[in-house]
């Protein structure tokens, strides 16, 4: 079950918590159930960090590759073109185009760790903004119950 799951399901608690007797803008909900969903967001997020260190732990494997890759094609132009022709032209237009490969590739890559992080930090706020007001209407809750 994801974060927002359980953020959904904590939602539907207060939702269809029933009214206080006497105090409309008072509810009254099931503590226990709620601090097993606050559990599960718990347990919940080392999964989405662990999705967003696989997604970068790829994106840099991708990049390795790229980048092996890029170099091989440029050993593998220069050796043709030393073989074929001896000019330079050819040559560097291998080079040429071995580097735009491999400069699309690490922006490419720069740009999924950029939304990877970008993600993480909003699921990280929505997830501590969504916590935080659960806190704060338990914390009337409670004060309301201790007066």
């Amino acid at each position: 079950m994801s974060v927002f799951d359980v953020l959904d399901e904590m939602d539907d608690l207060l939702d269809n918590a029933k009214a206080f007797p006497l105090a409309a803008h008072k509810i009254v909900i099931d503590g226990d159930r709620l601090r097993e969903l606050v559990n599960d967001i718990r347990l919940a997020m080392p999964k989405e960090m662990k999705r967003a260190q696989t997604i970068d732990y790829d994106c840099d494997r991708i990049m390795k590759e790229a980048q092996s890759n890029a170099e091989s094609i440029i050993r593998g132009a220069e050796e043709r073109a030393k073989t074929l022709v001896s000019e330079d032209t050819i040559t560097e237009e291998a080079k040429k185009r071995a580097h735009e490969i491999l400069a699309k590739t690490k922006s490419k890559c720069e740009d999924t760790k950029d939304a990877t992080a970008a993600y993480v930090l909003q699921s990280l706020t929505a997830t501590e903004a969504r916590l935080n007001e659960l806190l704060n209407e338990i914390r009337r809750e409670r004060g309301n119950w201790e007066k």
